[in-house]
């Protein structure tokens, strides 16, 4: 149906049919067109005019005729409607009223009834956006739902603005759709596009995936945009640059930043002159090729007061790693990796200066300088720790005796994972039957309930090694035991023979997976 006339001709209307409705019976092959009198039409001609379209124009000619308006009856052959539908398709279609041809028909006057046509249902539901919100909550926040969430933009205005906050909270970005997002959320000042309100919606920005794709002045361009809500940062490999740190300065809601992936050698003096604006930070990962400042000390850096995890990677000094102490009282967590002047000497002094904070340890590969049993008396330094992963390579099976773990036993350590780099002649360095002496009712370590082993040790590919295994597997099931009668589970595990593992819940069941061994 056409748009009603405004003021008092609203009543009277012209309403036409496409052809599909007419060619599948939805309505009779009759056209009707009703007209206001010509009193009325006098008054508001210009203005009908002015409204009504251009292919209406020889219909409203018609209804300004006074002579020939009074009665209005025409009719269309249903015959004449398909041959039309035929050449012009389904398309709405405005018809030719001088071409109609008539068909005798009973005429009407001004005064005979008309029956009016029903409206549209409009018993539409209504949720509110609250209830809208609650329900796009319990989306998983995985990369494969974001095409959902944009399903979801698409449905209403409403669904709409309750969507696109969840769309674009963690964006998925790849070399595919980077040109795209970058257009969307921070438009060249060139293209004289307005301001995008959607970078301020951006929570976390992972440009992990990207290597080659945008430039350094695109990733300065985009901190700039998104950093009144920025919370996670994650830096790609070649767009990053020192031209960057400006705006990752003013990020001051940022909480968790990786810049471990950044291929440019970057100063420690550069880096700690913008972390010290970012008050929220809980989370730091150097960069793999950070270069050490000869004049640079750690006394001399400002750490952020809310660090929980710090990451230390690429060219870090031994006066560096010496200096470390008290980085903020939240602290708790260290990992060490790809280390290449860390010495033995310089990484125990960094775990004595820290041995009151840390409880979660991580001390992985590609540390040259780090000799074998050069960490065996790591838990003699961390009292305190509860999660530990080490590389075989720089521990000995004198880790687990009770003179290279600190008193009073048992320590509290609760997980311990062992990892590999794989080289020749390490596999047979530890034996699953160290830690089972280790985590017997008498040893040191009887608090450890996990324990998850790399494949490359090759505990599998030995038949006493695996026995050994098979025996730590089931001196943790006896301590699970022990542990859940305690808490009051009991009964459930009084029945695990006849529901098998699968039926225990997820912090048990890892128990027995854990200790048979995964990739590394």
């Amino acid at each position: 149906m056409s748009s009603p006339i405004p003021g008092p001709l609203q009543p009277n209307f012209f309403e036409y049919y496409t052809c599909s409705e007419v060619q599948h019976g939805l309505h009779d092959s009759w056209v009707q067109v009703e007209v206001a009198s010509p009193l009325e039409l006098s008054g508001h001609s210009k203005e009908i005019l002015d409204t009504y379209p251009e292919s209406l124009g020889q219909a409203t000619s018609m209804a300004l005729d006074v002579e020939r308006n009074w009665t209005v009856s025409m009719a269309e052959s249903r015959r004449h409607v398909q041959s039309m539908s035929k050449t012009k398709g389904n398309r709405r279609t405005n018809f030719d009223l001088s071409s109609v041809q008539s068909i005798p028909s009973t005429e009407f006057t001004l005064d005979t009834p008309i029956v009016p046509v029903k409206p549209l249902n409009k018993n539409v539901v209504h949720l509110p956006t609250e209830i809208i919100i609650n329900i796009l909550s319990f989306i998983p926040r995985t990369p494969q739902s974001q095409p959902l969430l944009h399903s979801c933009c698409l449905v209403s205005r409403q669904w709409y603005s309750a969507a696109i906050r969840l769309l674009y909270e963690s964006p998925r970005i790849s070399g595919k759709n980077f040109k795209l997002f970058v257009a969307t959320v921070c438009p060249s000042i060139n293209a004289h596009i307005r301001k995008s309100e959607l970078a301020e919606l951006v929570r976390r920005l992972d440009m992990g995936n990207l290597v080659h794709d945008g430039s350094k002045a695109l990733t300065a361009r985009l901190l700039g945009r998104m950093k009144r809500g920025l919370e996670e940062f994650i830096a790609p490999q070649a767009s990053f640059a020192i031209n960057c740190f400006a705006a990752l300065s003013k990020c001051s809601h940022l909480r968790h930043l990786d810049l471990s992936l950044i291929s440019e050698s970057i100063a420690l003096s550069d880096l700690f002159h913008t972390i010290k604006s970012l008050s929220r930070l809980k989370s730091l990962r150097f960069p793999r090729s950070s270069n050490y400042d000869r004049g640079f000390t750690a006394s001399n850096c400002t750490w952020p007061p809310t660090l929980e995890f710090l990451h230390l990677a690429g060219g870090i000094s031994n006066k560096f790693l010496c200096d470390i102490e008290n980085i903020s009282p939240s602290f708790t967590s260290l990992t060490m990796d790809h280390c290449t002047f860390a010495s033995p000497s310089s990484t125990i002094s960094l775990l004595c200066n820290l041995s009151n904070q840390v409880t979660h340890l991580k001390i992985t590969y590609n540390m040259p300088s780090l000799t074998p049993e050069s960490l065996d008396n790591l838990l003699l330094y961390c009292p305190h720790l509860l999660n530990l992963s080490v590389a075989i390579d720089f521990i000995s099976p004198h880790f687990f005796d009770e003179d290279s773990i600190a008193q009073p036993f048992p320590h509290p350590l609760s997980a311990l994972e062992l990892d590999c780099t794989g080289n020749a002649g390490l596999e047979r360095t530890i034996d699953p039957e160290d830690i089972f002496l280790a985590i017997s009712d008498d040893g040191p370590l009887a608090s450890l309930r996990r324990v998850r082993v790399s494949k490359r040790l090759g505990w599998q590919n030995d038949p006493e090694m695996k026995d050994h295994m098979e025996d730590l597997a089931s001196l943790l099931d006896a301590k699970e035991d022990e542990d859940c009668e305690r808490s009051g589970v009991g009964d459930m595990l009084g029945r695990r023979q006849d529901m098998g593992k699968a039926a225990l819940p997820l912090a048990l069941r890892a128990l027995y997976t854990d200790v048979t061994p995964q990739a590394g």
